[in-house]
């Protein structure tokens, strides 16, 4: 409860100083729909000249792509503010000093202490290409189908939030490694069904880096309904990932020594 009070006083202190500059509001609104109707144009210009991809119809990779749009919200509002640039603001200038002298665990500070409630915008706009793909899809999803969705969905926030500390955590050994424009870059990955990749790239997006579970395992079991195992499966690599991700942590913590030494 503790920390869930941590977490809301972060995020509304993050609005109101969001809404002391509303014109950004309008300009990131511009942004995320310029964005998105980017990404609709990639696959109405490929669904004119195939009626599948991989297996994927026009309607489903419109709910895939809805379903990336909620994932990518999250993490920019909640999970970027906090990992992107660690490295440099967190171990070269000193701010992880300040998080170990609070009462409060060092890494909640440093993971979901800040947010920019501005990107929630293209969570709205990704819910609404969910709905777009659904009615086109012509048989909407049942309410069992929605709660796995659910939960599918937060094992991927939280497979994000491992892989953003376990990334973070390389700064621990290699302060001048900077891998947020790598991270940006395979995150894009996630946006597209993974069975258009050979097998070699689609095996590491499954186990060694699990993009898998950021768009695709969701949209399939919104669309085609829950399955144990697929469940069983996502809680357990999210249990595992942040487990790995707090003992990274911790190792990390041991070696740490301050910024000034």
């Amino acid at each position: 409860m503790t920390l869930l009070k941590l977490f809301a006083a972060g995020f509304g202190r993050s609005l109101r100083a969001t809404l002391t500059f509303r014109v950004n509001l309008l300009f990131d609104i511009g942004l995320s729909v310029i964005g998105l109707v980017a990404s609709l144009a990639t696959v109405f210009i490929v669904y004119a000249r195939t009626d599948s991809l991989a297996g994927w119809t026009e309607a489903e990779t419109y709910v895939l792509i809805g379903t990336f749009q909620v994932l990518s919200s999250l993490k920019s509002t909640f999970i970027d503010p906090n990992l992107a640039w660690f490295p440099d603001n967190a171990i070269r200038r000193g701010m992880l000093d300040t998080f170990l002298l609070q009462p409060a665990p060092t890494l909640f500070l440093a993971s979901l202490a800040r947010s920019t409630p501005l990107s929630l915008v293209q969570l709205v706009l990704g819910l609404g290409v969910i709905t777009l793909g659904i009615v086109d899809h012509g048989q909407p999803p049942e309410p069992a189908a929605v709660l796995a969705w659910i939960i599918t969905l937060a094992g991927a926030l939280a497979v994000t939030w491992a892989m953003g500390v376990l990334l973070a955590c390389l700064a621990f050994w290699a302060p001048r490694l900077q891998l947020d424009v790598f991270y940006a870059s395979a995150w894009q990955l996630g946006g597209y069904p993974t069975d258009i990749y050979r097998r070699p790239l689609r095996l590491v997006l499954t186990y060694l880096f699990p993009l898998t579970l950021i768009a695709t395992v969701p949209t399939s079991t919104l669309l085609d309904g829950p399955r144990v195992l697929v469940l069983v499966s996502t809680v357990a690599g999210a249990t595992v990932s942040c487990l790995l991700a707090v003992g990274c942590w911790r190792l990390g913590l041991r070696r740490y020594t301050g910024a000034t030494s």
